[in-house]
């Protein structure tokens, strides 16, 4: 369950799974992968915020050090459960009951001056928890259900989430192995940030923390659970100091982050100095304005591929909200509507004219998203706007299909467009004016990495 969790959370595949109401054409699985070569898989919609990206280096970090620390021994109970301190289920379980240790300290301390609880993974599960006088929180070493505040935490916790853009920038492989040769220039850069000034909140955090830990997986625990009561207030305090929220964290992690992430470079980092300069920018003005600065051919042509690609994903969106509008219609109402929106049957051959080569870029070509891409082109390139409706809802049925999922609507051979599911609301036209953009490549996510950056709220 961890590994199809991992491959859903992580990295976009639609063919996993999707929402039908959310993405009925299926078109996120291409302007994602667009979105991801600029970002290179450091930032997307669940890993975004520089506290969880510091948390979790921070909780690697001391379980890489306990799995080096010879003296630490597991207890007689943990070893036989694990056998081992490098198994993956041991080093899954750290984490666990690393991030749950954290959750409990933001909650004792969330009175405190400029603590900030909102963002926090697990928070609401452990506030009900907290709030729970005939079963006060009480902490299980475990990687099984039974120790997780979150439902499936292995996937939608700190670690999970987080675990494809650590991968990237070479902490650690899959399985959590942080000893290979190529990962070491990156944890002693993470060591210096951790540990390497001794009198800071992160510095203090680590030390109390790692004591904590290697407490806890050298002694059995009393009933198998330790009430939270009983961990030490100078280790809550020292988390909820260290990690108080993302500006705080950002304040003292931000050369780190970026010399790791490298996002101030290349494609990401001239949308990173746009947004640096200006404030409240839409994902099409932040990308128009990246593109004027001097960028190298290659990465100057990631943005490019997205001013290019995005008109014509938004007109094929914009075409399919017409047609799911309302309950009944025809292809000529669709056409009257059109219209209205400043588009004609020409609208869509033409933006797909600059997209005709896109599924065989190295970003997309060979997956689902490139079949995706083709099928598209199709629909925007039939004779007529009427073969195009038809075309696009043939498409529709077929995404749906993949899922597993029924169709909005079909239309008939006389040309009405029989909609099964609810209607959408449309868009009024001014929002939608040709060349406008409906997919946000990012764009909010990095921003708010940004401002976490900067120490200012997002």
């Amino acid at each position: 369950m961890t590994h199809f969790l991992d491959s859903v959370l992580t990295e976009y595949d639609d063919t996993l799974s999707s929402d039908s109401y959310i993405d009925p054409i299926g078109t996120l699985i291409i302007w994602s992968a667009f979105g991801r070569q600029v970002f290179r898989n450091r930032i997307n919609s669940i890993s975004n915020d520089v506290r969880n990206f510091t948390l979790n280096l921070f909780h690697h970090y001391l379980v890489k050090r306990l799995i080096e620390d010879d003296d630490v021994h597991l207890s007689h109970a943990l070893l036989r459960q694990y056998q081992s301190k490098d198994s993956l289920n041991f080093k899954q379980a750290c984490l666990i009951f690393l991030e749950n240790v954290f959750v409990f300290s933001i909650l004792r301390h969330e009175k405190s001056q400029d603590v900030e609880s909102t963002g926090i993974l697990g928070i609401s599960n452990a506030r009900r928890l907290w709030a729970n006088e005939d079963r006060p929180p009480a902490l299980i070493f475990t990687h099984e259900p039974v120790g997780q505040i979150l439902v499936r935490q292995l996937g939608l916790g700190v670690s999970g989430r987080y675990k494809t853009p650590l991968m990237e920038m070479g902490f650690f492989d899959g399985n959590y192995h942080y000893h290979k040769p190529a990962y070491q220039s990156r944890w002693a850069d993470a060591e210096k940030l951790i540990v390497g000034q001794p009198k800071s909140s992160l510095s203090k955090a680590a030390g109390k923390a790692y004591e904590f830990l290697k407490e806890c997986v050298s002694r059995p625990i009393q009933g198998g659970k330790l009430p939270f009561g009983d961990v030490p207030a100078d280790l809550t305090r020292a988390y909820a100091r260290a990690f108080a929220s993302p500006q705080a964290v950002g304040s003292y992690a931000k050369e780190f982050w970026l010399m790791q992430t490298e996002l101030n470079q290349g494609a990401a980092g001239a949308i990173f100095d746009v947004l640096e300069e200006t404030e409240d920018l839409s994902p099409q003005e932040a990308v128009e304005q990246a593109l004027s600065h001097d960028l190298a051919p290659g990465e100057k042509a990631k943005l490019e591929h997205i001013v290019h690609l995005e008109p014509f994903l938004a007109d094929c969106s914009l075409l399919f909200t017409l047609m799911a509008s309302r309950r009944t219609q025809s292809t000529d109402d669709i056409a009257n509507t059109w219209a209205k929106f400043g588009r004609d049957a020409t609208r869509l051959p033409r933006v797909s004219a600059a997209v005709s080569e896109y599924a065989d870029l190295p970003a997309i070509k060979g997956t689902e998203g490139a079949k995706r891409l083709r099928r598209l082109l199709e629909v925007a390139n039939a004779n007529s706007l009427d073969a195009q409706i038809r075309a696009l809802a043939n498409y529709h049925g077929s995404v749906m299909q993949s899922r597993g999922q029924v169709s909005w609507l079909n239309v008939g051979d006389d040309g009405t467009i029989s909609v099964h599911a609810r209607t959408v609301s449309l868009p009024e036209p001014d929002s939608r004016t040709p060349g406008s953009w409906h997919n946000s490549y990012y764009l909010p996510q990095f921003s708010s990495f940004v401002n976490g950056l900067r120490g200012e709220a997002a």
